[in-house]
């Protein structure tokens, strides 16, 4: 039997990543379960991805590869070029150095040659120098655009939160755009989270600027300070209630919710948590865990709180306990 075509290839690695993307659903699985019933030649094709992948992590524990890693996440990737299928062989080939450690990056496919794109999968982590010498890196499920010129040092976070640091270069601003809004720096430390319903900016070291559509300024941002912007409204304050360095893989919560905690961590987990009742929801928790399936979030709570965990294939699911 003849190799399928590239074309194939192409549609059962846009699945294979959409399936490890949050928000996949139930209506996502059954749209793929159509798409693969419908010749068999997308089984095969799907099975040829599932198994890269498969190789590329089993690949990461290698001694070998882990003392690659810290060069790969330096290294820039390649440009957009060869056929897709090709483009995601090379980039499966990236990930088994860059998921040694638990980290992850991927060259984003079908980007224009003058443009870099990155994404990490759930749960994943990476780190990459770009051309001035600054870094950048992705949280989970996130997906970065590089487009640098002569004169401005452009950027666009399209899903999830990263974290820059900063080359000083007062007469190249680092233009960081995020759904409708901007932030600008020239040299200074900080991170972008983008929600669907608001973008969140945080400072650690310097100052950047906050602009809305067209470049409308709306807040400047301060070491220490965080800002929330919905919109043109934007609220500028100390750090929040969730906080903590992810760049460690750690979360840290003051006295927030379970059901803000619960959420939070979801964001680096595959098997989601599921709050059973509103109670369970409204539970204060504090401290500090690592983020991931394995973290230990879900074995502390039954310890200092009074609910049931029950595990499933699907999800973690927590009610509160009986008579309480």
């Amino acid at each position: 039997m003849s190799r399928p075509s590239p074309d194939l290839h192409d549609i059962a690695a846009d699945w294979f990543m959409r399936s490890r993307a949050s928000g996949w659903g139930p209506r996502d699985a059954a749209e793929l379960d159509a798409w693969l019933a419908a010749d068999p030649r997308h089984r095969g094709c799907f099975d040829d991805v599932a198994e890269a992948w498969q190789a590329s992590a089993a690949a990461a524990a290698s001694p070998g590869i882990r003392a690659l890693r810290a060069d790969a996440l330096a290294a820039r990737p390649v440009r957009a070029g060869p056929a897709p299928w090709m483009r995601l062989a090379a980039g499966l080939a990236l990930v088994v150095v860059l998921l040694a450690g638990g980290l992850g990056a991927f060259h984003v496919f079908n980007a224009p040659p003058e443009v870099q794109v990155y994404r990490t999968g759930i749960g994943e982590r990476a780190t990459v120098t770009l051309a001035d010498g600054s870094q950048a890196t992705l949280n989970t499920a996130s997906t970065l655009a590089v487009e640098y010129t002569r004169s401005r040092r452009g950027l666009r976070l399209l899903a999830g939160e990263a974290w820059f640091d900063v080359a000083k270069n007062p007469k190249r601003p680092f233009v960081v755009v995020a759904g409708r809004h901007s932030v600008t720096a020239t040299g200074t430390s900080f991170d972008v989270r983008l929600d669907p319903d608001r973008l969140g900016v945080a400072v650690s070291e310097g100052r950047v600027l906050v602009a809305v559509d067209d470049r409308t300024p709306l807040a400047a941002v301060t070491a220490g300070q965080r800002a929330e912007v919905r919109g043109a409204a934007v609220l500028v304050a100390q750090a929040g209630p969730i906080s903590g360095d992810w760049r460690g893989g750690r979360l840290q919560f003051d006295t927030v919710t379970l059901a803000e905690a619960s959420a939070e961590m979801n964001r680096y987990r595959r098997v989601p948590i599921v709050l059973d009742d509103a109670a369970a929801g409204r539970l204060r928790i504090s401290g500090v865990f690592d983020a991931g399936d394995g973290s230990s979030f879900i074995e502390a709570l039954p310890l200092t709180h009074a609910v049931v965990v029950t595990r499933t294939p699907q999800a973690v699911r927590i009610a509160t306990r009986p008579g309480k």
